[in-house]
């Protein structure tokens, strides 16, 4: 079979990248052919597709511009992409996929790809990582806090509340662009929608998509190269971006009341400087360790010697790499009970949940965790055991395929 994989990004830059190359690697694999789709950026990886690629565009550049030309190239991007559809057009006459599969596309790409797909009578395939075709903002946050204002196509909410970049102009676009969307009805050229996560399947269709076009798969990890010794050092870890839906300040919070084992923190964000100043505040020197910004291999050697990991998310988390990763080191989890992470954590099992924002309940699982060594030790194992049977890359490419034969079949009982 010869699949057209399309992504925004085709350099690590998040889950949907994660999963992206992942399933790039997975399909070869198998023995099909893998045309790629994207963007160009000066951190790309080398492809054989690359001069399809769509063109960059730095929306952060752009917004500095404060012009009415800069404005006017934003919103023609965002919403319909001419040069990504003309693209893509050339793509399918010299490459003549199969089957096209969607990650992460709007903004950059846009869904004006959806068209010369249908014309060509190409299967679409669209895994759906976030929130973007129901939240303008893409994560159902807006000022600390859970926010669904937009709920029955209400998109004036995006410029009253500015839950975009805290910027009128920004939060106005993304309200733009959705309902234009909307309208065009770009959505319903789409054959199947698959979700990492079955609380991502249930908000869909409570927001009025097709049931039976929402399909749940789990995402997949190859956890052979992941070190899975029981040994843990004297401290937890938190892996991820420092950023306000992340839950830090509560997970800080917690930390210097649980006074337990230290608290290392991987990764950085707009928040950075500001947790780094809150921390030190406490004036309790040791708890807190900012470790910034490290290598993927120096992430995973912190993460095999842990003792447990803390997602403290205050937001619709769908299905979160870092602790799919977690689990196949054999690790346990705490948790924020919110979105999809339940389905992952599951209470005192594979790890502890506790209430989103709340300091005291994730202070008092912490230490829990910190006395019960040999409780915490089982639930790791039980942790990699749920990869082994439910998130296993020859598991996930069964599911898929049959996802694809249905597309295919159903385009064939066209003719």
């Amino acid at each position: 079979m010869n699949v057209l994989l399309v992504n925004s990004f085709y350099y690590n830059r998040g889950g949907d990248c994660t999963y992206f190359f992942s399933l790039k690697e997975l399909l070869g694999k198998k023995g099909h052919k893998v045309v790629v789709f994207s963007m160009q950026h000066p951190e790309n990886f080398n492809s054989e597709y690359a001069h399809y690629f769509v063109s960059h565009i730095d929306y952060v550049e752009e917004a500095k511009k404060k012009t009415l030309g800069s404005r006017l190239k934003v919103l023609r991007r965002t919403v319909y992409s001419q040069e990504a559809k003309e693209k893509i057009e050339q793509l399918m006459r010299d490459e003549m996929p199969d089957i096209a599969h969607l990650q992460s596309i709007h903004h950059h790409i846009t869904p004006s790809i959806l068209y010369p797909l249908k014309k060509h009578r190409i299967p679409i395939i669209w895994t759906l990582h976030d929130f973007a075709i129901m939240c303008p903002n893409t994560t159902f946050y807006c000022r600390g806090k859970i926010c669904e204002r937009c709920k029955r196509i209400r998109y004036y909410w995006p410029s009253l509340m500015r839950c975009k970049k805290n910027s009128f102009m920004a939060s106005t676009m993304a309200a733009i662009e959705n309902v234009l969307h909307r309208i065009m009805k770009v959505y319903d050229l789409v054959d199947f929608f698959i979700t990492p996560s079955q609380f991502l399947r249930n908000k869909l269709i409570e927001y009025g998509f097709e049931r039976d076009k929402i399909l749940h798969i789990n995402n997949f990890l190859n956890i052979s190269s992941f070190n899975n010794k029981e040994h843990a050092d004297n401290y937890y870890l938190f892996v991820g971006r420092l950023s306000e839906e992340k839950g830090l300040k509560t997970l800080i919070d917690a930390a210097f009341q649980a006074k337990t084992m230290r608290l290392k923190i991987i990764g950085t964000g707009p928040l950075e400087k500001e947790l780094m100043h809150y921390a030190k505040s406490k004036d309790e020197p040791g708890i807190v360790e900012f470790m910034g910004h490290v290598s993927r291999t120096d992430a995973l050697q912190q993460l095999s010697k842990s003792s447990f990991v803390v997602v403290p998310s205050e937001w619709y988390e769908n299905l979160p790499y870092s602790i799919l990763e977690t689990f196949a080191c054999q690790k346990p989890v705490i948790a924020s009970r919110i979105g999809g992470i339940p389905a992952l954590v599951a209470d005192g099992v594979t790890g502890l949940l506790f209430e989103p924002s709340d300091a005291r309940d994730l202070a008092a699982k912490i230490r829990w965790m910190n006395a019960h060594p040999q409780e915490r030790q089982k639930m790791g194992r039980m942790a990699r055991e749920l990869l082994e049977k439910e998130y296993s890359p020859h598991i996930h490419y069964m599911r898929l395929i049959e996802v694809y034969e249905m597309a295919l079949k159903n385009y064939r009982s066209t003719f």
